[in-house]
């Protein structure tokens, strides 16, 4: 209930009062007139008494409502700039939302191109994993050539180590050989009334050092004969003594008994009780073997 309505229902009251009032005091009044004018005196000041407290009420009641007016104008100030307030916070959350939608747009475009360049590149692992099957057996192809290189190199590097074997055995031999030869000096010294004897038993070797191996050995009336891969073009000539050897190891002497430009044959003369002269074994010639 509004103050206005309290106080017309107060001033609704006191005139009720008022009246009941007036009515008792006509009712008494044809009793005693006196009477009932000091009653109608006490009534009226009474109701003036009444009235200035409801003049009071009234005024009270006005400056309340002022109060509440001005109170509520206030209020409604506050909740006007509240309104404001939200209105501005309401417009920042639209846009907030217009940009998350925005956002969320971009996100999704990014994310399509995102999609196709993983199909892509999908596709191209694809296609390099085809690639890659095709080239697999190729890429196996070389890695098994490079292990037979390997074992190839492994080869020739022991071939190597046992070829500086057999040559430093040769060296050793060919000392040997020496001491051999300046005793056949020696031999030849004292048989220097027959050199070309001599000469047709040993051989001479060749003015430059010369090696080949043997191709075929022919056994013919108690002698051996051999077919060497040296001919004329390499310094040797009939009587040239050629010496086998084998790992490293002397077998037998040679002496040349035909030529021909790139071969020559030879009966072996002088052979290492132990050993046996065979095709490939090495033929060696030259000053000082």
């Amino acid at each position: 209930m509004s103050i206005l309505t309290k106080i017309f229902v107060l001033l609704q009251l006191v005139f009720a009062l008022v009246l009941a009032v007036l009515v008792v005091l006509f009712a008494h009044g044809q009793q005693n007139y006196k009477k009932q004018v000091l009653t109608d005196q006490n009534a009226m000041i009474a109701s003036q008494a009444a009235l200035l407290n409801t003049r009071a009420t009234v005024s009270r009641l006005s400056a309340q409502l002022a109060q509440a007016a001005r109170t509520n104008i206030n209020t409604l100030g506050n909740l006007n700039d509240k309104i404001l307030n939200l209105q501005g916070k309401l417009s920042s959350a639209q846009s907030e939302v217009a940009q998350l939608k925005a956002n969320k747009q971009s996100l999704v475009n990014s994310t399509s191109l995102l999609s196709a360049a993983n199909r892509s590149q999908q596709d191209q692992l694809a296609a390099d994993n085809k690639e890659l099957t095709k080239l697999r057996p190729v890429v196996l192809r070389y890695i098994n050539e490079n292990a037979q290189l390997n074992r190839h190199n492994t080869q020739l590097t022991n071939e190597r180590n046992e070829a500086q074997k057999q040559i430093q055995t040769l060296q050793e031999s060919i000392v040997a050989l020496n001491t051999r030869l300046a005793r056949a000096a020696a031999l030849q010294h004292q048989v220097a009334s027959a050199p070309n004897a001599v000469n047709a038993v040993i051989g001479v070797p060749t003015a430059v050092a010369v090696n080949g191996k043997i191709q075929q050995v022919t056994s013919y009336n108690n002698r051996v004969y051999v077919s060497v891969n040296l001919g004329a073009r390499d310094g040797v000539s009939k009587g040239t003594r050629l010496t086998v050897y084998k790992s490293g190891q002397y077998v037998a002497d040679v002496v040349v008994r035909s030529v021909d430009p790139t071969t020559c044959v030879g009966v072996v003369t002088l052979a290492s009780p132990s050993a046996k002269v065979m095709v490939n074994d090495l033929v060696m010639s030259g000053p000082g073997i």
